[in-house]
């Protein structure tokens, strides 16, 4: 844990202005400092630094933080490594005394595993770049019309067919083949002895954060997919064992690290970040190659999750940097189940999102390539809101009969009933009975079962990433505001979150711990993620207890039950571990249903996809 006056420090020996002028062209304007918005794209300069404040706004987008707050959300960086950074540049000695050696171990294992990945990206592009190696990586680029600037772009590469090229490459700048292994960049032969490569005859797409690391990588099959008798591959037997023997796989992606958490990653966001604010919203599709190929038609605020569905901690990532949220994803049934359950995440993180409508059997890819990019411009601009998005497409699949209509009512119902803002909700709510034509009261009364429903299983989430309560009461100018009547209360937070929020209030100084811990992520509840991200800017969570929670879950946050806490810090590390396992515990489940729904889809490539993470999600559990 690093110290408050050390973060204190730093914050004072920072300069604001030079810190942010490493990014942003600042011209001094009397005391201030000011310059285009590096959030929001603008002609006119809003965005403000005051540097005897420590401080800068923007009057345009009204982003507002400081030094700290401006790396975070201008790199993508945690709080602990925006300490760091910061640190080093202004020379401030990080107590090592703080630091157990297991951390100090985990944190210098990181910093190789970066440079190897930036090793093993000099390979790939070098070797995609080489006349015969890369031949027929560029040959695929080129059916897949990318060009030479999105192909530096995105740092993209190419893994030979031969077993051992990279695996020689690394030994040869003697790199620590142990981490090549943890990596997923080789993999051990036990009776050969050596390593063998594990990406062969694969386009390699990097995953680069806005830092400029590569963290991971993510490399699509180039040649056809055959099995050892030269034919495609067959599946006998059923389940999850049969799916993950479908091999081999389209994409391989780089195993869970320290420095490659899938979860918190998103394709393609070093490339978009800065298109997000010129254009105010981000554009999200499902493959790394969607991404890779409209960027190259132009619409470069594209990204993509990595191999898995959205999770809460991409969802926060995309509502801090994005005006809006797109989602356009393929066009069959797998994309419209992924579709809804990204829809709910963001529609319970009041992200405010769009869908766009993609054709039968068409994904963004082939869109463009098929239509052009004018079409697909478009469509997204035709895109409709989320809910209304969804209570069309329930409605119009469901048959002519009473029960598949109750059905669809019932799934749009509790879409709505995650809408946090009652005044929002009841909005949509004639939206919502408009479109299904039906009598608003019925839809009121589907609405109320509905939250009657989640009151019987408080902080039971829909989703393992998803806030399993949302708030009774909104807030506005830090006033509490009643419900309006004929609306049903909602649950209280989820009580191990809450003991958590607890904790932190009574002991402020954990704060930098919580960060460490990834503490933000293991929130579902939409009231305990504002207070907590509200304490990362020096609010004091005592004061916005009783103003955010209903009075019961107020009450536990100021009843100082954990003042007296004589190792407040291994209580924080054991909640955080208790949620973490909470959390993939019932995403396990979920996942096991999504595979059953690939299964009898047909979707192969899904259904093994899942088994894969099923598997990973199983070892981390265990």
């Amino acid at each position: 844990m690093i110290p408050d006056e050390v973060i204190d420090e730093i914050r004072t020996r920072a300069d604001i202005v030079a810190v942010i002028g490493q990014h942003v062209q600042l011209r001094r304007a009397g005391r201030s400092w000011k310059g285009l918005c590096p959030f929001h794209g603008e002609k006119s300069p809003s965005f403000n630094v005051s540097p005897d404040k420590g401080f800068f706004y923007c009057f345009g987008c009204h982003k507002k933080g400081d030094v700290f707050t401006f790396v975070m959300e201008y790199e993508g960086k945690s709080f602990h490594e925006a300490i760091e950074q910061l640190a080093a540049q202004t020379g401030v000695a990080l107590p090592e005394v703080q630091e157990s050696p297991q951390a100090k171990a985990a944190r210098g294992e990181r910093t190789r595993m970066l440079e190897l990945n930036k090793l093993a990206t000099q390979f790939f592009r070098e070797t995609l770049a080489h006349p015969e190696r890369g031949r027929l990586g560029r040959a695929y680029l080129e059916k897949r019309g990318v060009g030479d600037a999105v192909r530096d772009k995105f740092q993209l590469g190419y893994a030979p067919q031969d077993w051992h090229a990279l695996a020689d490459f690394l030994k040869a700048k003697r790199a620590d083949m142990k981490l090549a292994v943890a990596l997923g960049l080789v993999a051990p032969q036990p009776r050969a002895g050596g390593f063998y490569d594990r990406y062969r005859d694969r386009l390699v797409c990097p995953v680069v954060v806005p830092g400029g690391e590569v963290s991971g990588f993510s490399a699509r099959v180039v040649g056809e997919e055959k099995g050892k008798d030269g034919q495609p591959p067959r599946v006998s037997g059923s389940g999850a064992d049969a799916a993950a023997a479908y091999a081999p796989a389209k994409y391989i992606n780089s195993p869970e690290s320290s420095v490659y958490k899938k979860s918190k990653l998103l394709f393609g966001l070093a490339q978009a970040r800065e298109a997000f604010g010129r254009k105010k919203r981000a554009v999200l599709v499902e493959g790394n190659f969607d991404v890779i190929t409209l960027h190259q038609a132009g619409f470069d605020e594209v990204i993509a999750p990595l191999g898995t569905s959205l999770t809460s901690e991409q969802v926060e990532l995309l509502r801090r940097l994005a005006d809006e949220v797109v989602v356009c994803y393929d066009g069959d049934r797998a994309g419209r189940t992924a579709t809804r359950a990204a829809l709910e995440l963001l529609v319970m993180a009041e992200v405010p999102v769009r869908i766009v409508a993609m054709p039968d059997g068409e994904d963004p890819d082939s869109f463009v390539r098929n239509r052009g990019a004018e079409a697909l411009a478009e469509l997204i601009q035709r895109a409709q809101g989320g809910v209304e998005y969804f209570a069309f497409e329930v409605w119009g699949r469901a048959k002519s009969s009473a029960d598949a209509r109750a059905r669809a009512l019932e799934d749009a119902v509790r879409l709505l009933a995650k809408v946090a803002n009652p005044t929002k909700r009841d909005l949509i709510t004639g939206t919502l009975a408009t479109a299904m034509e039906l009598d608003e009261g019925v839809v009121r009364r589907a609405l109320a079962r509905a939250s009657g429903e989640k009151r019987e299983r408080p902080g039971a989430p829909s989703h393992p990433n998803a806030p399993g309560a949302r708030t009774e009461e909104d807030r506005e100018g830090g006033r509490a505001i009643a419900q309006p009547s004929g609306t049903t209360p909602v649950p209280p937070p989820p009580t191990h979150e809450l003991e958590l929020i607890a904790l932190l209030a009574d002991h402020p100084a954990l704060q930098a711990t919580a960060e460490q811990l990834g503490v933000f992520s293991l929130l579902t509840d939409g009231r305990l993620r504002d207070m907590y991200s509200a304490a990362r800017t020096g609010r004091r969570l005592v004061e916005l207890a009783p103003v955010s929670l209903p009075p019961s879950s107020a009450e536990l946050v100021l009843s100082a039950k954990y003042a007296a806490e004589t190792d407040p810090s291994r209580c924080l590390e054991q909640m955080a571990l208790h949620l973490r396992a909470r959390g993939q515990s019932v995403g396990l489940v979920l996942l096991k249903q999504r595979l059953a729904e690939a299964q009898r889809a047909g979707d192969r490539e899904l259904a093994r996809r899942l088994a894969n993470e099923i598997v990973s999600t199983r070892k981390q559990v265990d």
